[in-house]
């Protein structure tokens, strides 16, 4: 079979994604497949391969460590789901205790499931609490992830809901006035500080509740006060400086260093502030940079821009993580039992990537 990309049907025309087309991903990748998907995720940002119906957790992490943009030395996977373990578990996921590069994430209980044993998933972030961000920038200092997998196994199958959005961060900056981009340029986020692989210690993190966006979950509004409910409104918590002390702080701006791309690169539910890039002043403060992100995501973000994934049994989804942002949708939501696998793995600290 020959390796091809096709437009995804669903997606709108603005976006760069693709369908991969032509490889079995449990199968042994050449050299000349690696490189053509290579390619593909450069050109398109994010690839679908339909049908991946006996991809084993292995192979999943084979396909996330075949471009070179992993640490050959990372050993802990935290990221905010714990360490590897059959009983710790974190934010309503788990690890594959014998694959711990491989989270699970889902809505159903898990009775032997790779070597996790009665856990029962519980899905929490969504569109209204947390929505759009890249993998890492709000919880990492350093090797933020690449490339970030998800997998929908054989066998789980909603009935609806549970889609995750996905929009360009490159096609973002275009939608933007020139002056807008600029001034983003200049701009750097801090982060509130949170555990992380770094500092693992739960000391970090601070008791705000999660973030309530609105506005195509462009926009904090503030705090949750009921992780499980958003009807439940918004808890008494007035976020300060202090609270991005020891926090991580991030370009709002990512330029490819292999493609030269400039793309969109914030996760508005945790940023506090925004700092100039040469001065380390602050330029723009708390309430300031909640307006400035939205305006700054908000036409990339809306229905009919935005690609939304149903997903499908054998769905395999791959995309760069430092040139595409995503967002779940609410877990109110989904009809019917949801799991998914997800890969994100560090990139060599003094590379980010290559």
């Amino acid at each position: 079979m020959t390796i091809s990309f096709r437009s995804i049907r669903s997606s709108p025309a603005s976006q760069p994604y693709a369908e991969c087309c032509g490889i079995d991903l449990s199968k042994e990748l050449s050299a000349k497949d690696i490189e053509i998907i290579r390619t593909g995720l450069l050109n398109h940002e994010l690839l679908v391969f339909r049908n991946q119906n006996t991809l084993t957790p292995e192979k999943e992490v084979v396909f996330n460590k075949a471009f070179g943009w992993h640490d050959p030395n990372q050993t802990d996977y935290l990221f905010g789901f714990g360490a590897p373990g059959t009983e710790h578990k974190v934010s309503g996921g788990a690890q594959l205790p014998e694959c711990p590069e491989v989270s699970v994430l889902g809505n159903v209980m898990l009775e032997n499931y790779y070597g996790i044993k009665e856990t029962q998933l519980i899905p929490v972030l969504g569109y209204t609490f947390s929505a759009w961000h890249a993998d890492g920038l709000h919880d990492m200092h350093h090797g933020l992830p690449e490339l970030t997998t998800m997998y929908n196994p054989i066998g789980w199958q909603t009935r609806g809901g549970g889609q995750t959005y996905f929009t360009s961060g490159v096609k973002a900056l275009e939608r933007l006035e020139r002056d807008f981009v600029d001034e983003l340029r200049n701009c750097v986020v801090a982060y509130m500080r949170s555990p992380n692989d770094e500092f693992p210690d739960e000391s970090r993190r601070i008791n705000s509740g999660p973030s309530y966006m609105t506005d195509d979950g462009t926009r904090r509004v503030g705090f949750g006060s009921d992780p499980h409910e958003a009807s439940a409104g918004l808890r008494d918590f007035t976020l300060t400086h202090e609270h991005a002390i020891g926090g991580g702080r991030h370009p709002c701006i990512h330029r490819h260093p292999v493609t030269g791309q400039e793309s969109l690169y914030v996760s508005p539910c945790k940023a506090v502030y925004l700092i100039d890039a040469m001065s380390g002043e602050i330029r723009h403060d708390i309430e300031e940079t909640v307006e400035l992100l939205s305006k700054a995501l908000w036409p990339s973000a809306k229905k009919g821009v935005r690609y939304e994934h149903h997903w499908k049994e054998g769905d395999f989804v791959a995309w760069l993580n430092t040139l595409t942002l995503h967002s779940a949708t609410d877990p109110v939501n989904i009809d019917g039992s949801r799991l998914l696998h997800r890969v994100r793995l560090s990139t060599p600290i003094a590379e980010e990537c290559c």
